[in-house]
């Protein structure tokens, strides 16, 4: 059997799912700039680098940490005999995955394969639809404004806020509700090759992914749409000029503590606690925050029909409360995490 690294699996992921950038795009679906891109992640809970990572600009500052029980990356469920439905795939939320549920099988020599054909030696990557995976967080973050008692501009870091690997998904299918925001599509990919991968452990040794339990066939994004409307309190940027992954004109918004009402993806996956979500710490334009996403993604100022005239030219932040919908969430498994929405209604605290 033909065994894929990682980084194909991801790219595959990437591609099928829509985690990518594409920078000063005028389509709000696709120029959404990452927390990958300029803005400047600190990583506090990064406790591996694998050796087919992707590289990109982003600064961590590395700090171990684990999850107890966490041999396995993800539940092991049996099969049901009587269900010929079900694949061999199993998905973040310990749920079989059925054929009836993949759209697309890509095989490892290009061969054509339908779903109820689908078998563990003719597969490379699959495509879902109609179901992704999420996790409800607890709406905790800082920033460096509202909460600075408790920055250390040193380090860059929140001094009580801890960081810990949470493996909370759950599996959503269209027509679900959470938050008061209803799934309207859902895409998901699975593909293989985390079973191969050398992972460097926070204790320095290295492991490939069989011998941590890290299955060969693996969940690598997902991808979602939300219908519902939600009001925030936080801080928010026009972007002044371009940058890597980010376009003149974005608009970018984060919650402040307690305004992260809405599921977030931010799959992470490494040698020591299997598939997790955590926060990180970001920076940009003068603001320094830690949430479990990042940022959202407001559109462009060329595209908004919002006031945003309290917004400053030099794009720094400043506090506001928005009224959004239309969300979307997209993420590949150790890639960029894209949080979209649009804006109904701004008001923001003028620039002085």
């Amino acid at each position: 059997m033909r065994k894929y690294s990682v980084i194909i699996a991801a790219v595959l992921a990437l591609v099928l799912c829509g985690c990518s950038d594409k920078k000063g795009s005028s389509d709000t679906s696709t120029s959404s700039s990452s927390a990958d891109s300029s803005v400047s992640s600190v990583a506090s809970t990064s406790v591996f680098s694998s050796s087919t990572e992707n590289s990109s600009t982003i600064t961590e500052i590395t700090e171990s940490t684990s999850v107890e029980n966490s041999e396995s990356s993800v539940p092991i469920v049996e099969s049901d005999p009587q269900n010929t439905d079900e694949t061999f795939l199993v998905g973040l939320a310990g749920d079989k995955i059925l054929k009836s549920e993949i759209t697309s099988v890509f095989t490892n020599d290009g061969s054509d394969c339908l779903p109820q054909d689908l078998t563990e030696d003719k597969f490379s990557a699959v495509l879902c639809n109609g179901f992704a995976y999420v996790a409800q967080t607890s709406g905790a973050s800082r920033n460096s404004i509202d909460n600075a008692d408790v920055y250390d501009s040193v380090n860059m870091c929140f001094t009580d806020m801890n960081a810990v690997p949470e493996k909370n998904y759950i599996r959503l299918n269209v027509g679900d509700t959470i938050n008061g925001l209803v799934l309207t599509s859902a895409e998901t990919n699975f593909a293989r090759g985390s079973d191969t991968t050398v992972f460097d452990l926070s204790d320095g040794s290295r492991k490939k992914g069989a011998e941590l339990g890290i299955p060969e066939i693996y969940f690598a994004a997902s991808s979602a749409k939300f219908e519902g409307e939600m009001t925030l309190t936080g801080y928010i940027s026009k972007v002044a000029a371009d940058e890597y992954g980010i376009a003149a004109g974005d608009i970018l918004f984060v919650p402040a503590d307690g305004g992260e009402k809405f599921p977030v993806m931010s799959y992470r996956l490494d040698g020591d606690n299997g598939f997790y979500h955590t926060t990180q710490v970001y920076s940009l334009s003068g603001l320094t925050w830690q949430n479990s996403f990042g940022y959202m993604y407001l559109g462009n100022a060329r595209d908004t029909t919002a006031d945003i005239s309290a917004l400053p030219e030099d794009g720094s932040f400043v506090k506001a409360t928005v009224t959004v919908d239309n969300f979307e969430l997209n993420c590949g498994v150790n890639f960029s995490n894209s949080v979209k929405a649009q804006i109904k209604d701004i008001r923001a605290t003028p620039h002085n």
